[in-house]
């Protein structure tokens, strides 16, 4: 019994909420908000756009050495593979 009282006044506890109305203007404000444009200051597009053009020309610096030092090591290796081969042939 006690049960179906609580479950009782908790369903008859909803009918005492009092339903509140938002202000006239309130879902105009929020939409003047929601349309106002946000703008990015024109120095911090310079600087992203900076940041970008550094990090790529380290990258291709970077790429364009190691290219570079594997040639090196390649010419190295031909002509140690040559004056072997030349040594043999004199003695």
């Amino acid at each position: 019994m006690e049960r179906e009282n609580w479950i009782n006044e908790i369903i008859d506890s909803t009918n005492q909420i009092v339903k509140v109305l938002p202000s006239d203007g309130l879902y105009a404000k929020i939409q003047s908000q929601m349309n106002v444009q946000k703008t990015i200051d024109i120095k911090w597009v310079w600087l992203a756009a900076a940041s970008i053009l550094l990090l790529a020309s380290i990258n291709i610096k970077v790429i364009l050495n190691e290219i570079q030092s594997e040639k090196e090591i390649q010419e190295t290796a031909l002509i140690a593979s040559i004056t072997d081969s030349n040594l043999f042939y004199k003695q």
